[in-house]
């Protein structure tokens, strides 16, 4: 149970220092947040991995090393035209799908609940289909729900 309650209680220390950022992404250092906690550095990796994935709707960057950091991003929460660095790399590496997914989040066309929504079954699209087929699916949903008015 220890655990349990130190994983919530890094998750909430993030969260909070996002709430608090006007750009919607911060850049902590791996280790200072574990002193914080008087935890392993892989702990708050961990965290990182479980809680503050794309599909919960977070951009995560880290480089390691002695001036290394970890950048997290809210997808939810970056104002249009102001994307910040992990952003602007990560459409260099996701597809045309994800990238819009990403921008309609950002415009608030999309609830939390539906970026989650929409992010898993471009997953489950991306897993079962061959090559970009996936993504060329979930450009169609998307096309579709743009016919039909919704955004």
């Amino acid at each position: 149970m220890e655990i349990r309650s130190l994983v919530n209680e890094i998750e909430n220390y993030l969260k909070s220092l996002l709430k608090e950022s006007p750009e919607g992404a911060i850049e902590v250092r791996r280790k200072d947040v574990a002193e914080i906690f008087n935890c392993a550095p892989s702990q708050v990796t961990y965290v990182l991995n479980t809680r503050f994935s794309e599909r919960h709707g977070y951009l995560v960057e880290s480089r390691r090393g002695g001036g290394g950091y970890i950048r997290i991003c809210s997808v939810f929460k970056v104002p249009e035209g102001a994307y910040s660095q992990t952003v602007e790399k990560r459409k260099e590496h996701d597809g045309v799908a994800r990238t819009a997914l990403y921008a309609l989040t950002r415009r608030g066309v999309f609830s939390r609940r539906e970026f989650q929504i929409l992010s898993t079954v471009l997953d489950v699209l991306k897993k079962s289909l061959p090559a970009k087929d996936g993504e060329e699916v979930m450009m169609g949903i998307l096309r579709a729900l743009a016919r039909e008015g919704f955004f």
